[in-house]
């Protein structure tokens, strides 16, 4: 620890040395806690990868973990802690609580860091994960279009709750586990890899894992779109199962994925009556 910079050559010739972490006064007591969780409890530190940010806070939900999750774009740092699942605070840039949950989810590009064992100090976010997700799918919808806001607006965290509890399109999404062979599926927001809502699934078939790889895919053949061209659907065939990947419109970054039983279905019909529940969806 020291009073004067350190410049990386520095840096890189201490560590060869054994120091494990080297800091410039003041010393921000977040990061000095980060550095002794990383040399002293390597096995709770990990960095994520090939998971969207979005499909990993949603794995710590379905897991029940605590712990806290540190996010890196842009220059910028954000944290969010968990407990026993519910996202309890969220910090960035001088922001607190719901709103800087929603500065975090909205960078581009975010490095990930997870620090299990690591608990809040303050609760500032009493709004449920889902319902945050969607407001911040939300937000990076507005940003991507012409005119769109720079900055995350206010919250609507009701509304947003009452959608996540039942989406109007889950009469639609029950509706599709009666294609022959249908396990589950999934409405799926492309740019989070976040599932909007769900039906089917279960010990065997994760939804929300199914849905963060299908936003993999799908985004990888958006980028390979040139000119006015558009994607219809994207079909995935697996040893056991087909992942039918359906926009809902032109232009759309929401879809529908289906997962089928290769044994049980007739993939035409299928994708047939899937392109017909995705002209009935209305978000």
């Amino acid at each position: 620890m020291t009073g004067h910079s350190i410049a990386p050559a520095m840096r890189r010739q201490l560590h060869a040395y054994g120091i494990a972490a080297t800091f410039t006064k003041p010393v921000d007591v977040a990061v000095l806690a980060d550095e002794l969780q990383r040399a002293l409890d390597p096995e709770t530190v990990g960095r994520i990868r090939g998971i969207t940010l979005f499909g990993l806070l949603q794995l710590l939900e379905v897991e029940q973990k605590t712990g806290l999750v540190v996010v890196n774009a842009g220059g910028q740092e954000g944290r969010l802690y968990f407990e026993n699942g519910a996202l309890v605070h969220a910090h960035t840039r001088g922001l607190d609580g719901v709103e800087a949950a929603y500065e975090i989810l909205t960078w581009p590009d975010p490095a990930v860091e997870i620090f299990y064992k690591r608990r809040a100090r303050e609760h500032t976010v009493e709004e449920r994960l889902q319902g945050v997700l969607m407001e911040a799918a939300r937000l990076l919808d507005e940003r991507g279009r012409p005119g769109g806001p720079p900055e995350p607006a206010a919250a609507a965290p009701a509304r947003a709750a009452s959608a996540v509890d039942r989406v109007p399109e889950q009469e639609l999404l029950e509706e599709a586990l009666a294609i022959d062979g249908a396990l589950g599926v999934a409405l799926v927001h492309a740019t989070s890899g976040m599932a909007v809502g769900h039906a089917g699934g279960g010990h065997a078939l994760d939804m929300d894992a199914a849905a963060a790889g299908a936003a993999e895919v799908a985004r990888g053949a958006l980028g390979t779109l040139k000119g006015d061209d558009t994607i219809q659907d994207i079909m995935i065939t697996l040893g056991k199962q087909y992942y039918v990947i359906r926009f809902l419109r032109s232009g759309s970054d929401m879809f529908l994925c289906l997962v089928l039983d290769r044994e049980r279905t007739s993939l035409g019909m299928a994708r047939h009556r899937l392109a017909q529940l995705a002209r009935r969806m209305r978000v």
